[in-house]
């Protein structure tokens, strides 16, 4: 073979090698650079926050609202203020802590109220239910009416009221019942009621509970003790009173008390001492 013969092959045969060589590396780092790292993807529900106004969150600014507001309806219906009571409050303190929303059937008269944005506008929300309120008739006990009713009962002379933050939760699937947007709850405006486990309804947000003695609501005798106690009053007094409450807020059903031969004794004499105490400053 001459010499030109065995340059041109180990030139051929180096031409090969680089070749390969660059196939293989072009392999490689196709390899590299097509290579992916999959993360799994996480549903993430955001928590929106109770407000915290001092109505709330101050003990003795939560008393004096409840009481301001409610002395004013009162006052408005021709019915003496409300003192304040420990034993009343302590228990009203017990059942808000459960965020349980159902009424505790206890021996008192009793409003609840959940997720309003301060301590008035909870306590406008029972008052302005008047709105529905027959004075002439009157209407009696209802549902719609009963939290008012317990208001401005005449002859109730003490009340005791707790707050409780019981949060906002969501069920195990991530929703809320009867909610569509969480930043209602947020501006204070929810209609949210979440189901517990055992089918219960818990609170949400702002819990109130007030406590009412003696009871209000009593039936019988053909609606006679409303009339008796639920006064309509002036129409320049029914003015005074502040209506800042939106009436889509929930608040609980208004308990009922059914007269017993005890009771009806005590309110006659109630309604007496009151009529005199009454006069006596006029």
């Amino acid at each position: 073979m001459s010499t030109f013969s065995r340059t041109l092959t180990s030139c051929l045969f180096l031409v090969t090698i680089v070749s390969l060589m660059l196939a293989v590396g072009a392999q490689e780092t196709v390899y590299i650079t097509t290579k992916t790292t999959v993360e799994a993807v996480k549903t993430v529900y955001a928590t929106p926050t109770v407000p915290t106004p001092a109505s709330y969150t101050s003990v003795d600014n939560f008393k004096d609202t409840v009481l301001k507001v409610t002395n004013e309806y009162r006052r408005t219906h021709d019915a003496s203020p409300l003192a304040w009571n420990k034993t009343l409050t302590e228990y009203a303190q017990k059942w808000a802590e459960s965020c349980t929303w159902k009424h505790s059937d206890g021996p008192y008269g009793e409003n609840l109220a959940f997720g309003y944005p301060n301590a008035s506008a909870a306590v406008e929300a029972w008052g302005n239910e008047r709105d529905m309120y027959n004075f002439d008739k009157p209407t009696g006990f209802t549902e719609a009416t009963g939290h008012f009713t317990q208001l401005v009962w005449r002859t109730t002379t003490e009340v005791g009221c707790a707050a409780i933050n019981c949060g906002l939760s969501r069920n195990k699937d991530g929703k809320r019942d009867n909610i569509e947007d969480d930043e209602d709850i947020e501006r204070g405006e929810s209609h949210l009621i979440a189901r517990e486990p055992d089918g219960s309804t818990r609170a949400q947000g702002w819990y109130v509970v007030c406590e009412y003695s003696p009871a209000g609501n009593v039936v019988g005798m053909h609606d006679k003790y409303f009339k008796l106690n639920v006064k309509e009053g002036s129409s320049s007094q029914t003015s005074s009173a502040t209506t800042t409450a939106s009436t889509s807020q929930p608040t609980g059903g208004a308990s009922m008390k059914l007269a017993t031969e005890s009771q009806l004794c005590l309110a006659i004499l109630s309604l007496v001492t009151v009529a005199v105490g009454m006069n006596l400053y006029t």
